[in-house]
């Protein structure tokens, strides 16, 4: 078990995750707009997912 009780690999997966989206959006392969809907879907599935 990790930092605030989530398993140590569903945090490396989501913070590899949006680590790939952050470099994305930095070298310019998507726009404000798609890195703001992944996000938001990356984020909500992830709670989603935590809630069960």
């Amino acid at each position: 078990m990790g930092l605030f009780g989530k398993p140590k690999d569903e945090r490396e997966e989501l913070k590899g995750k949006v680590d790939k989206l952050m470099k994305d959006y930095g070298d310019e392969k998507i726009d404000g707009s798609t890195y703001f809907n992944k996000m938001m879907k990356l984020t909500e599935s992830y709670q989603k997912k935590n809630k069960k």
